[in-house]
């Protein structure tokens, strides 16, 4: 029996094992003044609050020992407990110092849900993270997860860094993944591509097996890959670089004046696209009606799908058919 309250008072947190001390010190020192001094501590709880105002050093007078015995219980309660309480306090808060450098070091596993998880710290992890915190809502809480970062790039309340491989399950647990809303993997840049598209992929093939049923958002760099990545679970590939050389060719090909790249961050960061099915209502309607229609209720019409072919800026004669999906945009803030 002795051996099992042994074993178990050492696996207990450090923190409540000293509280526990603290308190069975001061609850034995307080009985045993009301035992030895009845008349000075009449009651056990008398007893009890010299004891914690002895050991604590504050020493507010208003009891005092009259006995020798009772004076050398003082003495003892001051060497032990005045100890005991002052190295509980240093623990403690040696311990808070010690937690929140653990924050920094990303070594704290996330508890929270309904959060969006980061792959990848770079120039677009913190524009991203931006644009979040600014245009979706202040208090969405971000996981970021980097294994190359020694400490927490953001120092931000709604920021939970994570310093580890992302390619483990372990650091999918930490992140706490299957409570989460999103993830989206970045493309890691100080890599050559090929390399770069490889451990994306590994990547999402991790975060499936701890999660299956969880949206995937990643970046690939080279065009042959993206099929890999869909195969992996990606639930939507960007190929960053295919978009950045079309904006170049308009940038080449364009009039003087016209600034593609301006335009194309214009439209990503104040409009958010939506893609719905066609009402029954707009069956055999032109695309001009229903642009129209559209505007009205603070949406703008720049296309829609049809077997899988996605057609911008249609024919305003066209009629739509009841299997295309509508792509338009609405203002991300209303």
């Amino acid at each position: 029996m002795l051996y099992r309250f042994v074993r178990f008072y050492f696996h207990i947190p450090i923190f409540l094992r000293l509280l526990l001390t603290v308190l069975t010190i001061m609850l034995i020192f307080g009985s045993m003044m009301h035992l030895v001094e009845p008349n000075e501590f009449t009651s056990w709880f008398e007893g009890v609050w010299f004891a914690f105002i002895t050991g604590a050093t504050v020493g507010y007078g208003d009891y005092v020992p009259q006995t020798i015995i009772g004076q050398l219980l003082t003495i003892l309660l001051i060497l032990a407990g005045g100890g005991l309480l002052t190295f509980y306090m240093v623990t403690l808060s040696s311990g808070a110092i010690q937690r929140e450098d653990d924050y920094k070091k990303g070594e704290v596993a996330y508890h929270g849900d309904d959060h969006y998880i980061i792959v990848g710290w770079n120039e677009r992890t913190r524009r991203l993270i931006d644009l979040i915190q600014t245009q979706l809502d202040k208090q969405t809480d971000l996981v970021l997860i980097d294994e190359t970062l020694d400490e927490d790039p953001v120092n931000h309340a709604n920021v939970h860094f994570i310093h580890g491989d992302p390619t483990v399950d372990k650091t999918w647990q930490d992140a706490n993944v299957t409570k989460a809303k999103k993830v989206i993997v970045t493309a890691d840049q100080t890599k050559i591509e090929k390399e770069a598209d490889v451990h994306t992929i590994l990547v999402i093939i991790t975060v499936r097996g701890v999660y299956h049923d969880i949206p995937i958002l990643s970046e690939i760099l080279t065009d042959n890959q993206k099929a890999n990545a869909e195969r992996a679970g990606a639930t939507e590939v960007i190929r960053s670089n295919e978009t950045t050389s079309t904006l170049f060719y308009h940038e080449l090909t364009g009039h003087e004046y016209v600034t593609a790249f301006d335009y194309v961050m214009a439209l990503l960061s104040q409009q958010q696209f939506i893609v719905h099915t066609v009402e029954d209502k707009w069956v055999n309607q032109s695309v001009l009606d229903v642009s129209i229609n559209s505007k009205e209720h603070g949406k703008l019409l720049i296309g829609y799908i049809r077997n899988d072919d996605i057609v911008i800026n249609p024919d305003p004669d066209n009629q739509l058919q009841e299997e295309d999906k509508l792509i338009t945009t609405k203002p991300l803030l209303e």
